[in-house]
This record gives structure tokens, C-alpha cells and sequence, in this order.
């Protein structure tokens, strides 16, 4: 997933890897405490705090269920770190996953991508430049789909193809339009060009209490490989 998303920076100080790209996702701006610890924690969390604060962002550590140290989620909690966003990774066997069904489906340049993806999220806030960023800097091929019947906009999504596994990111569907198997469609087409390519696993990430999108992704194949939160300190 680091492949498939990359941050600017990726410092590893004492087994952690410490992620920023401009503030743009938690998930490419946070403390990875993957490996286990020779420095005093409160040393490093404080080292973790400098960084970011030197970077005018927040701390976030992004944690699972093998962070190390392993009772690191309490230690930060009674420092004030607020849990935020828990998060499911998904998997899934290409093997298992339905036929795609095309429908409207058109595949596009990056170019085209982006702009209809600015499109359908014209009423979000976000940082387009550092979106542009990281897509385009991340390893392997990428597969841009929407979903369009003419100038109507449907749905998006994208593909980062990394050995072989596939990375799904960028999932949207227009609120007008929701409800209607568009979605699935686009994450159809995705697995379908990644499985062409002999890529033998699907993986996403998604909020756990997204329950639309969970029975969704459960119906292509998709079964929870672990979760993943946040602890941020204000």
C-alpha cells in the first residue's frame, strides 16, 4: 500500500517510518510504528511530534493490530491522542471476482481522470496539486476508469497495479447517482484489466462503517485482511 500511495518524505527513525506529503490523506501523513523500538517511547513520540509540528501538520499515528511497541495504542491515549477513522483492509482473490460488466465504462488518460475526478468531488475541499502528487508518483501501472453517458458523470476509480497485486483508490460515485451498481461496475473493470494482467490479489481500504460500500466490495470477493486506525493529538 506504501507503493501504491506514496508520501513526499518517508523518514524510518528507529523502526517507525514517519510518511508526509503535504497534509493531503492520514494515510500518506502519519507515524507506521511497524518495528520494534530502541529508543525510549517518549523520546520517540516527541521526536514524532517535532517532525510534524515542523511540517505545520498535526500527529497521527496510523496503528494496527502489529504496531509495535504493543501497548503503544494506550500509551498515546493518555497522552490525549484521539482515536479517529477506523479503517478495514480488504483483500481479495482475483480468481473469485465476477465478470465485469462494462456498461457506459470508458477508460481515460490520467489527464482526463483527474479533471473528471475534480469534477465529481466539486463540493470537497481537498488539495488537487498534492492528490496529482501522489497518484502519479506512485510504482507500477495505473488504470484510470469512469463511468459517463455523454457529459453525464457517473462514477470513478483507480487502479495502481503493483507486482501482482491490485490497489484500488479513489472509489467515487455522485451522490445523484448512487444506488444504481455503478460502483461495482467501476471495481469490476479495475480487477478485470488487473486479472488480464496475471495480478493474483485485489486490496482496498475502507471506513468500517461504510456499510454500503463493505457489502459491496463482501459481494466481488473481498474479506477483511486486518484493521487500522488513527491517533491524532490535536
Amino acid at each position: 500500500m506504501f507503493r501504491a500511495w506514496p508520501s513526499f518524505e518517508a523518514d524510518d527513525y528507529d523502526g517507525w517510518v514517519l510518511r508526509y506529503a503535504d497534509g493531503y490523506t492520514k494515510r500518506a501523513n502519519s507515524v507506521n510504528p511497524h518495528f520494534g523500538s530502541s529508543l525510549p517511547l517518549a523520546a520517540k513520540i516527541a521526536h514524532c511530534e517535532s517532525y510534524y509540528r515542523e511540517r505545520g501538520l498535526p500527529t497521527i499515528f496510523r496503528l494496527t493490530p502489529f504496531s509495535q511497541p504493543e501497548d503503544l495504542d494506550n500509551a498515546l491515549a493518555k497522552l490525549g491522542y484521539e482515536t479517529l477513522d477506523p479503517t478495514l483492509v480488504m483483500t481479495c482473490s482475483l480468481d473469485a471476482v465476477p465478470g465485469e460488466e462494462t456498461g457506459s465504462r470508458v477508460v481515460v488518460s490520467g489527464d482526463e481522470w483527474f479533471s473528471i475526478f475534480d469534477e465529481l468531488r466539486k463540493y470537497e475541499t481537498f488539495d488537487r496539486r498534492a492528490h496529482r502528487r501522489i497518484v502519479e508518483s506512485a510504482e507500477g501501472e495505473h488504470f484510470f476508469a469512469v463511468i459517463a453517458d455523454g457529459g453525464d458523470l457517473r462514477a470513478c476509480g483507480l487502479g495502481v497495479l503493483i507486482d501482482n497485486a491490485i490497489g484500488l483508490f479513489d472509489l467515487f460515485t455522485s451522490e445523484s447517482h448512487r444506488g444504481h451498481g455503478y460502483g461495482s461496475s467501476v471495481v469490476r473493470s479495475i480487477l478485470q484489466w488487473a486479472r488480464d494482467r496475471e495480478a493474483k490479489k485485489g486490496f482496498l481500504q475502507v471506513h468500517s462503517q461504510n456499510a454500503s460500500a463493505r457489502r459491496l466490495y463482501a459481494r466481488l470477493g473481498f474479506e477483511v485482511a486486518y484493521p487500522y486506525w488513527y491517533r491524532i493529538k490535536r
